[in-house]
């Protein structure tokens, strides 16, 4: 019995220490990634958009430069807290907001789930997403912003600069999805890949989820993970790592998000994405045709928003400005995969045409 008790309170203080640690660790990137210069801006803060409170994350060393808006995927994954992982230098050059959409990320924990269930679907969420272009244009006394939308959030960011093309300056796409059958593409891909490995459990379960995609297009998200999973597998989440576990670690150490919010975020993201993707599917194709200059920042492996389908829509979109820049070892997440080359393109590519 002294021994269970003796074990029972080494277990205690190692997660004490443990969780100390952490929280050490946590105060030491809130501070090195404190903003000093004397026309910064560094704020988290709720802003209003079409009667639901949204929280939002404004960094950049100066106020002058242009603004730009993230608009996460998933749906329902913010990247606010995982952004202290990569965005830190962008923000000498632009003012980078952070957005986590309706019921997503830090709204979790204020939001009335019941009603705002009733709300959350892909229009109100594009809605949301013009309402805040306008919310910072004023408050950041901006006339446009550029838009950076990543995987599912292509597909929103893409919809915003649509609808309000005098208000942003480009449109950037990471992980651009497509018009092109995607998901067709991935499966056939997973399923030549699997035989060139003998990847025998592979194969057993990617033919178990045939037909894939389902040809009425309600395609279960059971399927959809389990395509990801062996897309991870194979070079097409995070180039050179078989799984997300390091990016799904990463908002453990963020210093924008409290403890409750990091634990709330697994069951929070379940519950979204199951309730988005079951949703109406009106308006659900992407545009043949914008008014603003379109940048695809796309990893040569992505196989979550397939590369080479990709290249094709590029090659079919009609805008002012076109320009596909890719990284050569990266798949899904080439902000975190080749950090410094993005750092480039941003800089060399889109920022010159700010004016």
């Amino acid at each position: 019995m002294k021994r269970i008790l003796l074990l029972l309170v080494i277990c205690s203080i190692q997660r004490i220490s443990i969780a100390a640690q952490t929280s050490s660790a946590i105060d030491l990137i809130r501070e090195f990634r404190k903003i000093h210069t004397p026309n910064g801006v560094e704020k988290t803060c709720l802003v209003e958009l079409n009667g639901d409170k949204q929280w939002i994350n404004v960094r950049g060393k100066d106020s002058n430069n242009p603004v730009m808006l993230f608009v996460h995927g998933g749906p329902a994954s913010p990247t606010m807290p995982i952004a202290w992982a990569y965005q830190s230098p962008w923000e000498d050059f632009f003012t980078v907001v952070q957005w986590d959409q309706r019921m997503a990320g830090k709204n979790w924990l204020i939001a009335d789930t019941s009603q705002a269930a009733t709300l959350l679907n892909f229009e109100n969420i594009v809605s949301d997403g013009i309402a805040l272009v306008d919310t910072l244009c004023k408050t950041l006394k901006k006339e446009k912003i550029i838009i950076m939308g990543h995987s599912f959030g292509s597909k929103i960011g893409m919809e915003i600069a649509k609808r309000v093309p005098e208000k942003i300056y480009a449109y950037i796409g990471v992980g651009q999805m497509t018009n092109m059958n995607p998901e067709k593409f991935l499966y056939e891909r997973l399923l030549q890949l699997s035989a060139e490995n003998a990847d025998s459990l592979a194969q057993k379960e990617l033919l178990n989820i045939a037909p894939y995609p389902n040809p009425n297009g309600s395609t279960p998200v059971r399927k959809l993970l389990l395509a990801r999973k062996w897309a991870r597998k194979y070079n097409g989440g995070w180039y050179g790592k078989p799984d997300f576990d390091l990016l799904f670690n990463l908002p453990s150490l963020s210093p924008d998000y409290t403890s409750s919010e990091i634990e709330s975020l697994g069951y929070s993201t379940s519950w979204l994405t199951r309730k988005i993707m079951a949703g109406p599917k009106k308006n659900t194709s992407l545009p043949e045709n914008l008014e603003v200059p379109v940048f695809f920042f796309m990893g040569k492996h992505d196989l979550h928003t397939p590369y080479e389908p990709s290249q094709i829509y590029f090659n079919q979109l009609t805008a002012p400005l076109k320009k596909f820049i890719t990284f050569e070892y990266s798949a899904h997440v080439p902000m975190m995969e080749e950090p410094g080359k993005f750092l480039l393109a941003l800089v060399n590519e889109v920022l010159p045409i700010i004016k």
